[in-house]
């Protein structure tokens, strides 16, 4: 028992212009690393210059204005596909192709190449993995544009946060967080990008049944847990997270977005990236069902749902007992005696029938074994197949 947590095609991404490799067609911009930037080098790439055009003053609108704009993009797949938006000055998307997002923008009415000229700057940073600069052409006028990257903890790229426009016309980016779930349903965190709440440091390590608790929907709790099912996973996952933080005070507001991806060893994962939205959006309220489950009664100890086609346990009411306090964090070492036993429990559930099960638990490997008694029920009406466990400690053992 383990205790825990596509890009849709459109009409104008096909019409985009691409060479034989499959690449974004070249730019009438000059694209420099950070390094060139600097004045080492020479440009990445420089096409011959652009004949001016007529508009030159800003007009505003509700995606940005022609004098600067920023978003955040995700590229969790890797090369496998196209960067997609999840932030933008208005709030969260999710994974907005890139061609439509910068559409919206007054840039893209004023030079329609623009869109390529951003589309590639982003592929240049995604593709070496450090920040790059470039001139862009709009409207006959040169704007500065930088990209710049954010790694995740084995170094793959999750995320990056392009800025076009002088800074003073640029809002700032938002904090952002990258991280990856191992086989054992950890999380483990990247640099964070700017200021981020002290659960996500780089020496903090979380439980997907932790970050789970986070999920403000029960049902969207559910979707993320289908990234982790052996037999028919989801590809990908985008919703809000809502955090206290421990030293502020400030409820926030984090989006996270998800995919499934293949690391370097060619085995399946799970990577994400969390933005800080509390500047932009405010934490929404808790889902009624979500607080239900926080403060439903239980029998004795505690109470926690398994999803059944992973049996990962999530959504957990305990007690305060020492002695199951890490559950929440760390999964439970069942007695190798116990193990049929609960296997056979679980496929009851499976089958619609109630059970109930005696087990022996501990989370270290030299602490002594904990009995637990366990009435476990089938819930209906769940997107995906779950049991309440309501579980006790059996002192009489």
């Amino acid at each position: 028992m383990k205790s825990s947590a596509d890009i849709s095609g459109d009409k104008e991404g096909a019409c985009r212009a691409r060479n034989s490799a499959g690449r974004i067609s070249p730019l009438k911009a000059d694209i420099f690393t950070s390094e060139q930037s600097s004045g080492i080098g020479t440009p990445a790439r420089c096409s011959p210059p652009v004949p001016h055009r007529a508009h030159h003053a800003a007009v505003e609108g509700s995606a940005g204005t022609a004098s600067g704009f920023g978003f955040t993009a995700e590229c969790l797949a890797g090369k496998a596909l196209e960067p997609t938006v999840i932030v933008d000055t208005v709030g969260p998307r999710r994974f907005q192709r890139m061609f439509r997002r910068i559409r919206e923008t007054q840039l893209f009415h004023l030079a329609p190449e623009f869109a390529e000229q951003g589309l590639e700057l982003l592929q240049h940073a995604a593709d070496d993995g450090r920040p790059v600069v470039a001139n862009f052409d709009v409207g006959g006028r040169r704007l500065p544009a930088s990209c710049r990257p954010v790694l995740g903890p084995s170094g793959a790229v999750h995320a990056l946060q392009m800025q076009i426009g002088s800074p003073e016309d640029s809002s700032q980016p938002v904090p952002l967080i990258p991280l990856e779930f191992d086989a054992d349903y950890l999380a483990h965190f990247g640099r964070p990008d700017y200021v981020v709440p002290e659960h996500f440091h780089l020496d903090r390590t979380w439980t997907l049944p932790a970050l789970l608790e986070r999920v403000v929907w029960i049902d969207k709790r559910l979707e993320l847990i289908a990234m982790f099912d052996p037999f028919e996973p989801a590809s990908r996952w985008c919703k809000s997270l809502v955090v206290d933080d421990p030293v502020t005070k400030v409820r926030r507001h984090l989006w996270m977005a998800a995919r499934a991806a293949t690391d370097q060893h060619g085995s399946r994962i799970v990577r994400a990236v969390i933005a800080d939205l509390t500047a932009v959006v405010p934490a929404p309220n808790h889902d009624p069902l979500t607080e239900h489950l926080a403060n439903r009664a239980t029998r004795a100890h505690g109470s926690v749902l398994m999803d059944l086609r992973t049996t990962l346990m999530h959504s957990f009411h305990c007690e305060d007992d020492s002695r199951i306090a890490a559950w929440r964090h760390r999964n439970p070492q069942v007695h190798p005696d116990d193990v049929s036993k609960v296997l056979q429990a679980i496929a009851d559930l499976a089958r619609n029938r109630p059970t109930r099960v005696a087990l022996r638990i501990r989370f270290f490997d030299d602490a002594a074994w904990i009995a637990l008694q366990a009435v476990c029920t089938p819930l209906a009406d769940y997107a995906r197949p779950q049991a309440n466990i309501d579980f006790w400690i059996d002192d009489q053992t």
